[in-house]
């Protein structure tokens, strides 16, 4: 089993959110796939994990009782 540690330098967006460090632990085959997913289209892992955490928490918003995108509207 990999384990990720992704090391953000704090960066404020226009919605003044700052990224910081998480360590996650996934599957041999997910961290091979996003590797080579990652190194043919030169998009970061980083990318496309926090896209697929916005999409996780988008689907399941309703238990978490608000809309996630509406959660982050100035």
């Amino acid at each position: 089993m990999y384990y990720i540690v992704f090391y953000f330098i704090e960066e404020r967006t226009s919605l003044a959110q700052k990224k910081v460090a998480r360590t996650i632990y996934i599957k041999d085959e997910q961290m091979e796939a996003l590797k080579r997913l990652s190194e043919k289209t030169k998009v970061p892992q980083s990318v496309y994990v926090r896209e697929a955490l916005d999409m996780l928490l988008e689907k399941y918003s309703e238990q978490l009782k608000f809309g996630f995108k509406e959660y982050f509207k100035e």
